[in-house]
């Protein structure tokens, strides 16, 4: 398209960005909008946002004026209101949650520390949910998404029999690690040290598939890491995984990436003079010493803990053999998991090619980068298994479908798959708590294409119509979205109960 003048040009550009609304759009989906170049579109934006007639969001988004409040607009629906609604609906007013969350405070804890695993919450908020369910010895703890095994390590070191189950094979790994208190730390650290040896005698080995290893790590980084996995013990015992959990954990170190909470690249990346080697020794010597410090609680700890690699919606434990569930489900829309650990993954040999990445994210609960085959069957905007997101779910459709250009245009899909998804885990759950036992679950409000998605309250709903009793709701810790940093979001705990007889 030939250069506009100025002020058709200026008009332009605020009827594209009219078009996108609430959504918003970068500059370069504006100059493909408008077949113009991305720089005369940035010149034009810095000039209308100083004469106040747009504004600039989070991750280069601009929006007009008109739009940069959302909770100013007419045509949106704030929390408040599902907050009200809640009460008016449910019976139940959002309290206040006291306690520790996230799980930063995890990182210098002894055993929780062997994998960093950077979703999830504190040992400090389990320890508190246990002792407020009053459990008895021997009680039975469930975690039906346990990721690195917080909740389980928790539940095992107060006593009670804990049972997980994990898709992500690594943090599989770390959980079953993890919870073998059992492990003999001379045993370990003699492992360790012949584990090194041998590395040290290896020539370099094949690299993982990922297309991006080399530029992932420094030359003889990488060199040194092939040779240490490949002197990894190929038995399956728990010495062998304990080792392997070692490497695993030094992956994300040796590299030019961090994990923060994505996984990308750290520019502060300076190379180091600590050899791969070395971090598996300290890795190794960290784990035994965690080991023995563990030795004077024996007499407390509960059974050994069962973690089960697979599905939450299809896995499925004994009828009322659970007496207490705690969880933090994957939030909507939101961490691609398989992106995030695909190092470990494909380092660990759990992952051998992109298919098998794929096929895994296939498997996971719904996230923004699902495959789009998987989307399908949930594209309709009403009959869903909630009446709020017959609602909610054309917004979010009509607001992609203005912009035009947003990531993928079935982002209402991929809602209501995540909260279908969410349906058999609540009822394996339930079925498998005792009655009188409770559900505990922390999640995540969402922000998506401009449309408010609150999730806590939506699980709720979901546990009251699948028979639970909704006990309460209560406020953790705020939260900033990722597209509008000014747009308050919350974490929530969410409190389910199988009721002690049928209604």
């Amino acid at each position: 398209m030939p250069d506009l003048p100025r002020p058709e040009f200026d008009a332009a550009l605020r009827d594209a960005l009219g078009e996108t609304g609430a959504v918003g759009a970068t500059v370069r989906q504006l100059a493909t909008r408008l077949d113009h170049r991305p720089d005369r579109v940035e010149r034009a934006l810095t000039e209308l946002r100083l004469r106040g007639d747009v504004a600039r969001l989070g991750r280069g988004l601009y929006v007009l004026r008109d739009f940069e409040r959302l909770d100013g607009r007419s045509d949106f629906v704030d929390p408040a209101a599902f907050v009200e609604r809640f009460v008016r609906e449910n019976g139940i007013a959002l309290g206040a949650y006291a306690g520790p969350i996230t799980f930063r405070s995890n990182e210098s804890l002894p055993v929780h520390r062997w994998w960093p695993y950077v979703q999830g919450y504190s040992a400090d908020f389990v320890r508190g949910v246990l002792d407020a369910a009053q459990l008895g010895r021997r009680a039975t703890v469930l975690d039906p998404f346990a990721g690195s095994g917080t909740s389980l390590v928790e539940a095992r070191r107060g006593g009670a029999r804990a049972l997980g189950t994990e898709l992500l094979a690594p943090a599989v790994l770390a959980a079953r690690v993890k919870t073998r208190f059992e492990l003999p730390a001379r045993v370990l650290r003699a492992g360790g040290r012949r584990t090194v040896e041998r590395g040290r005698r290896r020539a370099p080995g094949t690299l993982p598939f990922l297309r991006e290893t080399r530029r992932q790590f420094d030359p003889g980084t990488l060199d040194d890491l092939t040779r240490l996995r490949d002197a990894l013990p190929r038995d399956e015992t728990p010495i062998t995984e304990a080792l392997r959990l070692a490497f695993g954990r030094i992956l994300i170190p040796s590299s030019r990436l961090h994990r923060s909470p994505c996984l990308g690249y750290d520019r502060r990346h300076r190379p180091s003079d600590r050899s791969p080697f070395d971090r598996f020794l300290e890795a190794v010597d960290e784990m035994a010493a965690d080991l023995d410090s563990l030795a004077s609680e024996r007499a407390h700890w509960g059974p050994a803990a069962r973690i089960v690699e697979g599905d939450s919606r299809t896995v499925r434990w004994p009828a009322g053999s659970v007496d207490l569930a705690v969880t933090s489900p994957p939030y909507v829309n939101g961490m691609d998991y398989v992106m995030n650990y695909k190092i470990d993954l494909a380092w660990l040999g759990y992952a051998h090619s992109y298919a098998d990445l794929a096929a895994l994210r296939s498997a996971e609960v719904a996230c923004d980068n699902l495959p789009r085959t998987e989307t399908l069957p949930y594209r309709s905007v009403s009959g869903s298994i909630d009446p709020w997101l017959d609602e909610i779910l054309p917004r979010i459709r009509d607001n992609v479908a203005r912009k035009r250009s947003y990531r993928r245009d079935d982002v209402h899909a991929v809602v209501r798959r995540y909260f279908s998804d969410l349906v058999p885990v609540l009822t394996n759950v339930r079925d498998a708590l005792a009655p009188g036992g409770r559900f505990v679950l922390v999640v995540g409000d969402s922000l998506l294409a401009g449309t408010y998605v609150p999730a806590d309250l939506l699980t709720a709903r979901l546990g009251a119509s699948l028979g639970y009793r909704i006990v309460s709701v209560e406020v953790a810790r705020p939260r900033r979205s990722g597209q509008r940093r000014s747009f308050v979001l919350r974490e929530s705990v969410v409190t389910l109960e199988r009721p002690r007889s049928a209604a």
